[in-house]
């Protein structure tokens, strides 16, 4: 059980390893934001669920309320360090989102209350990439912002959030409408599929796909 944990724990650590080929201090710093990024989170969502029950019935809170609040705090540094004007790597802006989203699920699958170590083990699986990847669609939508007129850079990035938010939504809903084994499914396949197509944007050459673009 012990074991079964641990390897729970250490799962998303894995994930970011093989995902950036490096660990580094800049990376363990925006996983450790992740990692407080959860807390501001987990204290606001009860907040807004009370003040939103007039208005949305209690069921629906998770899939609207929670994926705004834990998409805006995880993406806030890169989002502060873009609106700065500060310059990164652009491949660098898409890995710092997926850090800052895999310390994000460090601290959700801390705090999920299961004496069951496979769930345990399946929550950090699945929640992990999803957190991951749902940043990484904002550190992504930084990185195609950086190639366009900064008067675009608001719309743009407006648009990303809203993705991410959209697919963290999605993936609130098929954990609340699948039970059991089919629920299990969902929770594994849907967040793989997810990295996957992250995974093949992280490889696309944007600078040159773009300088491309304005030759044509």
């Amino acid at each position: 059980m012990d074991l079964v944990l641990a390897a729970a724990y250490l799962l998303p650590f894995l994930f970011l390893a093989a995902f950036i080929g490096r660990i580094d201090t800049r990376f363990v710093l925006f996983v450790l934001w992740g990692c407080l990024a959860a807390i501001p989170a987990v204290l606001l969502e009860p907040v807004l669920f009370a003040a939103a029950q007039s208005e949305i019935p209690a069921a629906l809170a998770p899939l609207t309320i929670s994926p705004l609040v834990e998409e805006f705090f995880k993406a806030l540094p890169l989002l502060i360090l873009a609106i700065g004007g500060s310059r990164q790597q652009d491949r660098d802006i898409f890995l710092y989102a997926m850090a800052s989203g895999i310390g994000f699920a460090i601290i959700e699958t801390g705090l999920l209350a299961s004496p069951d170590p496979l769930t345990v083990l399946i929550h950090s699986f699945s929640t992990a990439l999803m957190h991951g990847c749902t940043c990484g669609i904002i550190g992504y939508g930084i990185v195609i912002a950086g190639h366009f007129d900064r008067r675009a850079f608001p719309a743009l990035i407006l648009g990303f959030f809203t993705l991410a938010v959209t697919v963290h939504a999605i993936y609130n809903t098929l954990g609340t409408a699948f039970f059991g084994l089919a629920g299990i499914c969902m929770d594994l396949v849907f967040p793989v599929i997810l990295f996957f197509a992250l995974l093949a944007c992280y490889h696309i050459d944007l600078p040159a796909l773009f300088a491309h673009q304005g030759s044509s």
